[in-house]
């Protein structure tokens, strides 16, 4: 150990780098290739490096020789890189000096590309990987979109419109998790879920959504995101009904029938009848669920809609999503109770095609206001424009 000398060139830390690519910054910034820079730390298995889909795992004598290499104490490497923490280190013998790629699991954080203008501001010119909780990550500092398929750059300027919406949301949801903790996660993927249930369905998805994705028409909303950035505002909005739900039932306090009154005048801010069966399914189905639900316990019993609405069901909870964007959702998808994940986009029906849509009559009482009857289909050529997507 005492043989090795530190690298003429230190880098500095990108939050929630990777081990592969602080390593592979390391490399890069003195001149090696990133299989030189493994050598000096030990013995590992010949196989491609791809710190895009992997992360580097040390034994304990490799991060002491990576502390020599790089000129930071092995507290500094602890403190700012997460898979050098004493939990995560290969069970080597301890003299044993040897590294070790491996795929993140399905349950844990994903690796994301992350943010080139921080990556620059550190002097990378290569893109730089770091770990997420969810599949995605929002760069507050540079307003960036950050997920598993880096954008192309007229999706980019696309989404740095919406930006400061979702940045909103975002600072909400951060807060919210802060102070709920593993249970606001758990909340969050349910909200995230449920709305998959009304974006997947045209028929059933909120006006407010399809008013704001019409600003945005070059991104591809048949994937699960960016189709988020479009409806993270109500997500969120969601997750903080679901906790308060929670939150008075525990202590206690709970009030269904004030809490009921309160998503409907919700759902009314979003242009969508909560009053009707068919929209309400996956709120109900939470209902059911979740007094029964943790992470790791069986799920809550199966619930059993009527013959119509399980139809609708039938029809928002997709059989067949690319594999690419189910390895996405899976990070937040098994955290959550409700089997609702993103098939594909809202789409905004053609004016002289409107036969897949909520057929509402409006009316209105003195002490509630504006809220909607359920009508019947009408008959082929007779169908009127859905009465919530008129301005």
């Amino acid at each position: 150990m005492s043989s090795l000398r530190a690298l003429p060139v230190r880098i500095g830390f990108l939050r929630a780098e990777t081990n592969g690519s602080y390593l592979q910054r390391l490399a890069r910034a003195n001149g090696l290739q990133i299989a030189e820079l493994l050598n000096r730390l030990g013995s590992g298995p010949a196989q491609p490096v791809r710190p895009d889909e992997a992360e580097l795992y040390l034994s304990a004598a490799a991060l002491e020789r990576l502390s020599h290499l790089s000129g930071r104490s092995v507290g500094c490497l602890r403190q700012v890189l997460r898979c050098v923490r004493e939990e995560f280190l290969l069970a080597v013998p301890a003299s044993r000096s040897a590294w070790s790629w491996q795929n993140p699991g399905p349950d844990g954080p994903c690796v994301l590309q992350g943010c080139h203008r921080c990556a620059a501001a550190k002097g990378a010119l290569h893109p730089v990987f770091v770990w997420s909780y969810l599949p995605w990550q929002i760069c507050r500092r540079h307003g960036c979109w950050l997920d598993a398929t880096p954008q192309v750059e007229d999706a980019r300027a696309a989404l740095k419109a919406c930006m400061p919406l979702v940045l909103r949301a975002e600072q909400q949801r951060l807060r919210f998790e802060r102070r709920l903790g593993s249970t606001g996660r758990i909340l969050f993927a349910d909200a995230l879920s449920a709305c998959a249930y009304w974006w997947n369905n045209p028929r059933l998805t909120l006006p407010v959504w399809i008013e704001r994705q019409r600003s945005f028409p070059s991104l591809d909303y048949s994937a699960p995101f960016p189709a988020l950035a479009v409806i993270y505002p109500e997500v969120v909005r969601l997750a903080q009904m679901f906790a308060l739900w929670e939150g008075q039932h525990q202590a206690g306090q709970l009030n269904p029938d004030a809490w009921e009154r309160q998503m409907l005048w919700l759902f009314r801010s979003w242009q969508s009848p909560f009053e009707v069966d068919e929209v309400r399914l996956p709120v109900e189905m939470w209902l059911h669920r979740h007094l029964s639900h943790t992470v790791a316990k069986t799920r809550g019993p199966r619930w059993r809609p009527p013959h119509a609405v399980s139809l609708a069901l039938a029809a928002c909870v997709p059989v067949g999503v690319p594999k690419a964007a189910g390895r996405a959702q899976a990070a937040w998808g098994n955290r959550s109770c409700l089997p609702f994940r993103y098939a594909r986009g809202a789409g905004v029906l053609r004016q002289n095609r409107r036969t897949d849509i909520l057929h509402l009559r409006p009316l209105y009482d003195p002490a509630e206001g504006t809220y909607w009857e359920m009508l019947p289909q009408p008959l082929p050529g007779r169908e009127s424009p859905d009465p919530r997507r008129l301005s």
